[in-house]
């Protein structure tokens, strides 16, 4: 049977049923067949067309298709975790998903004897934005509920140089790569479990606790790692019911609930300070800084295209901003930036780590280089112009004003869990395809002036 045929076997039958079982079987056993290109289209369509549709609703209901579909999966033919699971413990798919549904519905409570807490390990949510919207805020939350136990972050490596710098949170470093196959996707997970076993080796259960942010390390929570006793799962996709919350602010209700201590404003500390070089673009003059990221992770459909991002640039241009205009990651984004500054009408140059000073004349600087090194800058800037995007979030976590244009959204919950959390300002504004453009840029140019202009931020050793 063809892949696309089996996507639509298993929405059309419900969970429980023969065929749903049978479709979601056979698609997992494509994936994980000896056939490359055949594992590559059923992997690619068993996480783009199903899971991460599902995920995206944050509907309790798809939370529990999701369960279902992902634990026959895990003891699907040439699975590499299944006799692992069995050794543990589970081995049928209803003892794994009886598993995960008692650890989403867990709510332990302050009588964990937080004092006696020798360790507490985070695990990554992979993708630089959720790490900075929910990790981070989860890592800074724990720091503080378990004030005598060292806290972890378990995760790739350039996530953590983006949000533990400045804290003293510990690293174990693990990769997971999003394009793999399945089969690499899963075995992610026993190198986990080796990480996390090292991690806190000589330490008896009780006196440590790994946290899982819906990582995609345990494939969302169904993957154990530890006794489930030193286990806590942040079931972020279905947590705060139909409300408008992000997903920082709900972490960050969790960490109440469950560690009884008062978190509200963890997320709010910066990641690190900001380097010398931002604040002498600051002392410069009265140009006010805007930090532009035109950056989608790989999503095209964030992108709302050429009109808005050269209409973008030229309106802050001559509402005289200086522009820090980020080159963003790989080479369709480095692509559409160099089509912008084809179309500038102010002057450009490039943006450099010890940049002495603003240069004469100049209204943009480009900047090539990494995210957590762009984030200095967000720090720096009056104001924050970009997508749906970690920059966004690294943005407001710095207290930044920010202006999020939000294509793509598949829900409106959606958009509202990804809305970056901060103290400042945070203004989104939604695109659809019936949206006027001009009209967007009109509502950008009249937040920047309400907002930024009329009131400049403090500068940095203010």
């Amino acid at each position: 049977m063809r892949v696309a045929n089996l996507v639509s076997g298993v929405k059309e039958h419900q969970p429980g049923s023969r065929g749903f079982t049978d479709c979601t079987r056979s698609l997992a056993e494509a994936a994980l067949c000896s056939n490359p290109e055949l594992a590559a289209a059923a992997t690619k369509a068993l996480f783009s067309e199903l899971v991460e549709e599902w995920a995206d609703r944050f509907e309790p209901s798809h939370c529990a298709t999701y369960a279902a579909f992902m634990s026959e999966v895990l003891y699907a033919p040439g699975s590499p975790v299944a006799a692992v699971l069995a050794t543990l413990g589970y081995g049928e798919p209803e003892e794994l998903l009886d598993r995960y549904h008692r650890m989403a519905a867990a709510g332990r409570t302050a009588g964990l004897g937080r004092r006696h807490v020798k360790k507490v390990a985070v695990l990554s949510r992979i993708t630089l934005g959720a790490d900075v919207a929910v990790t981070r805020p989860l890592l800074l939350a724990a720091a503080r509920a378990f004030p005598a136990a060292e806290i972890e972050f378990i995760g790739p490596k350039k996530n953590a140089g983006l949000i533990i710098s400045g804290h003293r949170i510990g690293h174990c470093e693990i990769a997971y790569n999003r394009t793999a196959l399945l089969v690499d996707r899963l075995l992610a997970w026993n190198q986990l479990r080796e990480a996390v076993q090292g991690s806190v080796n000589g330490l008896r259960p009780d006196d440590y606790l790994i946290v899982d942010p819906d990582s995609r390390l345990t494939q969302l929570g169904l993957l154990p790692v530890v006794p489930d006793s030193s286990y806590h799962f942040f079931e972020s996709r279905s947590a705060g019911g139909g409300g408008g919350s992000s997903l920082g602010a709900l972490a960050l209700r969790w960490c109440g609930r469950v560690w009884g201590v008062d978190a509200a404003d963890a997320g709010r500390v910066p990641p690190h300070v900001p380097p010398a070089s931002c604040k002498r673009l600051l002392d410069e003059g009265d140009r006010p800084l805007a930090a532009v990221s035109f950056g989608v992770g790989g999503r095209a459909p964030k992108r709302v295209g050429d009109q808005f991002e050269d209409g973008l640039l030229e309106l802050l241009r001559r509402r005289g901003f200086r522009i820090v205009l980020d080159y963003g990651l790989g080479e369709e984004e480095a692509r559409v930036v160099d089509q912008r500054l084809a179309a500038f009408a102010g002057r450009a140059g490039e943006l450099s780590s010890d940049q002495p000073g603003w240069p004469s004349q100049t209204d943009l600087l480009t900047w090539r280089g990494s995210l957590a090194a762009f984030g200095a800058w967000t720090a720096a800037a009056d104001v924050y112009v970009g997508y749906d995007s970690a920059a966004a979030h690294l943005a407001a976590a710095h207290a930044t004003p920010v202006i999020e244009v939000f294509a793509g959204a598949p829900s409106e919950r959606f958009r509202h869990r990804w809305t970056p959390a901060g103290p400042a300002p945070v203004h989104v504004l939604p695109f659809t395809g019936s949206t006027d453009v001009e009209a967007l840029l009109r509502k950008v140019d009249q937040i920047a002036a309400e907002t930024v202009l009329s009131k400049p931020r403090p500068r940095l050793d203010e």
